[in-house]
């Protein structure tokens, strides 16, 4: 018998007579899971003595390596705070020795109007279910960190977020969630994160260092976002889902940060696609450093524009098309389908084989030293540093 399994069969009497939270001892230092003598045997027993108690305190739950074959749904935590966090990790630090794993419908892990929790070192697993998510965020939620956590979803060629390796719903605003270092396996989407409007964005989502891999219809989407930051990751995909989008991006609004990412969709459609993400006049977006390969044997654009998608830097960005059937028209590096207001493009490398169609192709534009092969739209205006630059006509 574990040391709280006394606590657990008051805690669960309690709940059973409607009791509320503080008629179980509220949580407070370091606990730990899944051996004989740990204070918890299951990843739930410790969430419901969370449910049941809250918390005075930081909160450590330490996880013996060990596969945990459970649901785990946790919702608002009483007393959770900036101070008063709580934390799920591996005890050993390597996040392949524990996996929560759940092979029936739904999802692995819930969250449901949960805040100021950090997942650590651990394998979230769904893949052997028939449909669902690894994690799903439900409710108002803020401050929550997924670090070097795993997460492996369906190998799937379904759309939708309800295939998505982690889905956050649209429910309610969520703020302040951060991937750092993560692995992203399967699904229709890796991340779909979409919020409630434009008016109640979600805001400041930091997705950085993480690798998202074979998803079907999209490596990362996020709308109805203010300011996130994607930073430092990989997508890459053999997909040969028509439309494809390795990094998606919807009504975004403000200081958008999309840098340092390695994208490789070696069947096409789309790389960075941004339709309707404005910056400010006086605070730009940043599209810079990315490095973007697309491939296929039908359209392709690497840089993707549409809608108000204004006041935008790209800037050292290497955007590489690699088209294996037949040329088509309108191909492109960077192509603006929107209003494209003060688009500045600064020391892009631009490179195509054999696509044969246009390398830019939009709305007047800002072209400062960028390197291009000879295509480009002989419609557009173009200037660099107020010099006009000869207009080239596509080759074919």
């Amino acid at each position: 018998m574990t040391k709280l399994h006394t606590f657990i069969g008051a805690a669960l009497l309690s709940i059973t007579f409607n009791a509320q939270a503080g008629d179980c001892p509220a949580l407070s230092g370091q606990y730990s899971i899944g051996t004989d003598d740990a204070d918890f045997s299951t990843v739930s027993e410790a969430v419901n003595a969370l449910k049941c108690g809250g918390v005075s305190g930081p909160v450590t739950f330490q996880i013996a390596d060990g596969t945990y074959s459970e649901k785990v749904t946790i919702s608002s935590i009483s007393g959770a705070s900036a101070f008063n966090t709580v934390t799920f990790e591996s005890e050993s630090g390597n996040n392949a020795g524990v996996i929560i794993t759940n092979t029936t419908s739904d999802a692995t892990l819930v969250l449901n109007g949960t805040s100021w929790v950090t997942f650590e070192n651990l394998t979230i697993d769904h893949k052997d279910a028939t449909y669902g998510n690894s994690l799903r965020v439900d409710g108002k939620a803020s401050h929550l960190a997924f670090k070097s956590v795993v997460f492996d979803g369906i190998e799937t060629t379904k759309e939708g977020a309800n295939n998505a390796v982690i889905n956050f719903s649209a429910s309610a605003p969520k703020s302040e969630v951060a991937f750092e270092d993560c692995e992203v396996n399967n699904g229709s989407v890796g991340i779909s994160k979409t919020g409630m409007s434009t008016e109640t964005p979600d805001s400041k989502t930091t997705i950085t260092g993480t690798l998202f891999f074979n998803q079907y219809e999209a490596g990362l989407a996020l709308s109805n976002e203010d300011a996130p930051s994607v930073t430092n990751n990989v997508v890459s995909s053999l997909t040969t889902f028509k439309g494809y989008k390795a990094i998606s991006m919807d009504n975004v609004s403000n200081n958008l940060m999309v840098s340092n990412n390695i994208i490789n969709a070696a069947n096409g459609t789309y790389g960075l696609a941004l339709n309707n993400c404005g910056g400010k006049a006086t605070n730009l977006g940043q599209i810079t450093n990315n490095s973007i390969a697309v491939g296929g044997n039908s359209d392709a654009y690497g840089l993707y524009l549409a809608g108000n998608t204004d006041n935008q830097v790209l800037n050292f960005n290497r955007v590489k098309l690699t088209i294996n059937g037949a040329q088509a028209a309108n191909q492109a590096y960077y192509r603006n389908a929107g209003s494209g207001n003060n688009v500045n493009m600064l020391n892009n490398i631009f490179y195509d084989l054999n696509t044969g169609g246009y390398t830019i192709i939009g709305n007047t534009y800002k072209d400062h030293f960028n390197q291009l092969p000879g295509q480009s739209n002989p419609a557009l205006t173009v200037s660099a540093n107020g010099l006009m630059v000869e207009k080239v006509s596509p080759i074919k």
